[in-house]
């Protein structure tokens, strides 16, 4: 079962204030829940979980159930190009008075990065995510380059593996760099070294080659800052999504959190 946003719309009179103690009693409940991709809002949610809160919100919407009614949150919460405090914060409800407002402003930083704008912030998170991709990655390879050691099959024993594998084991992990604030100010713009791998990708390329297929191990990339930036803020499924929110508020509804 995964994460959905629903078309919805209010059934219940009430109040501003209570309404909108609903939607953040609701986003206090799914935080309760720790239900989060590893790593990416690691330096967000520090100190104790949140108190366990209520999904009551439900009781007071009446949720669409037509052929165009959810999108899952995945393809916008986990886009790399909005701000991480951003996505955060879009683990909710919206009401249909509230997210065009929302809307405008994801929209307009979109088209803000398409214009050449928030690089320092942006390459910040690169760095950041295609190294703790790269360390993940360097992990498992390290942990089967010693493996092999123990192992008698022919390839194991080929010299020109042995080689690369102790190369393998003498180079340490990649330090992963913090993950960047957006709310504290854009950090300023490291050089761009162009395609600049974050461990020795050639040693990995070299060990894949010369292993059986069960003992390879991916890699991300070959990436630039420049394509990463690129793809993600062209990516369809999030401008799919997007669009979807955009007919929501043409036809007065709001989102539900549905988990």
């Amino acid at each position: 079962m995964g994460i959905d946003w629903m078309r919805m719309r209010p059934v219940s009179d009430l109040s501003p204030e209570c309404w909108a103690a609903l939607v953040e009693a609701q986003a206090t409940a799914f935080a309760a829940l720790g239900n989060r991709r590893a790593g990416e809002f690691d330096h967000l949610l520090g100190g104790p979980p949140p108190a366990s809160g209520s999904n009551h919100i439900a009781r007071h919407v009446k949720v669409d159930s037509g052929p165009d009614c959810y999108r899952r949150v995945n393809s916008f919460v986990y886009s790399p190009v909005l701000p991480a405090e951003w996505r955060l914060a879009a683990f909710r409800s919206f009401l249909p008075g509230e997210l065009a407002d929302h809307l405008r402003r994801w929209r307009t930083h979109l088209d803000e990065v398409r214009g050449g704008a928030h690089r320092g912030y942006l390459r910040a998170w690169y760095r950041y995510d295609v190294t703790a991709q790269y360390a993940e990655a360097w992990s498992l390879l390290r942990e089967r380059a010693e493996q092999a050691r123990e192992r008698t099959n022919r390839w194991a024993l080929a010299p020109e593996l042995q080689a690369v594998r102790e190369e393998i084991l003498a180079i340490p992990a990649p330090t992963v760099p913090s993950a960047p604030y957006w709310a504290v100010g854009h950090p300023l713009l490291p050089p761009d070294h162009g395609n600049d791998e974050p461990v020795p990708v050639t040693l990995a390329k070299a060990w894949n080659h010369r292993v059986p297929r069960k003992h390879r191990v991916w890699l991300p990339g070959p990436w630039t800052f420049e394509k990463y930036v690129r793809e993600a803020v062209e990516d369809p499924d999030l401008h799919d999504t997007l669009d979807w929110m955009s007919r929501a508020v043409d036809d007065g509804h709001g989102l539900l959190l549905d988990y």
